[in-house]
């Protein structure tokens, strides 16, 4: 009985074998295994969208706009001024440029931007999947930059990875631009004034002055004084002015007065302000002058009148 199972399992295995060489391609098998082949298995996971400049530039304005504060705009130079900070940041770890000597300023003022105020923020490896609002938001430094009224202008450099990000943004406020007050120009001198003068003494009925060349060196002297002093002095070099020795003379030969003005546009004006004035109309209507000397240049006005 034994000798006869032993005798059948013999032939089922010897059929097997018989089929299996038939049926099985048993050297494309090996083929199969030297075969340099690799197989990869991909991770069926998206890669995280890239973050832009305008995708930073409307959060912040977001921000500043739900805060009640005026939005944004970037800036080309800004820009290039970012790009220079972040560049610094990523290969020599330099926040604030002290290593490096590129500072805010100094990449604001290379790319040719005239600023008032500076602020920045920046975030580096930071997870794209987060918010840098709240990022920034959660610090009181970075709060206020982000919020400071005063910014108008903003430079953003990006640098995308995988997974995360690295972000800086410099704020700016422009330089304010005074403009130069408009100085007018003064053109009139002191013959158009001795013209005006003499214009308004015939108008009030009394005679024109005739020109004493003494009495011109005393209002060319006084007039000089004035404008060293830049103001009008009261008449108070008048006196000492015709005591001098070599002027003495003068005075004690005519009756003499003085008049001054400054700061009026037009010798038309000047005698206006003359006329007006309490003592100085007798200039323009005092018949007992007769003669007479104007010397004006900036508007300061000397005019002497003798009889």
């Amino acid at each position: 009985m034994k000798t006869f199972l032993r005798l059948l399992l013999f032939f089922v295995c010897a059929g097997i074998v018989v089929y299996g060489a038939q049926n099985i391609p048993l050297g494309d098998f090996g083929k199969q295994l030297i075969s340099p082949k690799i197989y990869l298995q991909r991770n069926s996971s998206k890669f995280l969208q890239d973050w832009t400049r305008e995708d930073i530039l409307s959060k912040i304005n977001t921000a500043r706009e739900k805060e009640g504060f005026s939005r944004v705009t970037i800036n080309d130079k800004l820009n290039k001024a970012a790009l220079n900070r972040m560049s610094v940041i990523l290969s020599e770890n330099d926040y604030d440029g002290t290593l490096t000597g590129v500072t805010r300023e100094a990449s604001i003022k290379s790319a040719g931007y005239d600023a008032n105020l500076i602020g920045d923020v920046v975030l580096m490896d930071f997870f794209k999947t987060n918010d840098p609002i709240l990022e920034w938001e959660s610090d009181s430094v970075t709060r206020g930059t982000l919020m400071h009224p005063d910014f108008k202008n903003v430079g953003i450099a990006i640098k995308n990875d995988q997974d995360t990000v690295s972000v800086y943004v410099i704020f700016v406020s422009p330089q304010k631009v005074i403009p130069a007050p408009v100085v007018k120009k003064i053109t009139w001198g002191g013959p158009d004034l001795w013209s005006s003068v003499n214009k308004r003494r015939v108008e009030l009925g009394v005679n024109p002055l005739n020109k004493k060349d003494e009495l011109c060196t005393i209002a060319s002297i006084r007039l000089n004084q004035l404008l060293e002093l830049k103001k009008l002095d009261g008449h108070a070099g008048f006196v000492p002015t015709l005591d001098r020795e070599d002027l003495k003379w003068i005075s004690q030969k005519y009756n003499i007065s003085e008049f001054l003005a400054q700061g009026y546009d037009t010798p038309t004006d000047t005698v206006a302000a003359w006329e007006n004035t309490l003592g100085h109309k007798a200039l323009l209507s005092g018949g007992e002058y007769v003669w007479g000397c104007v010397y004006a240049q900036n508007t300061f006005a000397v005019a002497i009148a003798a009889y």
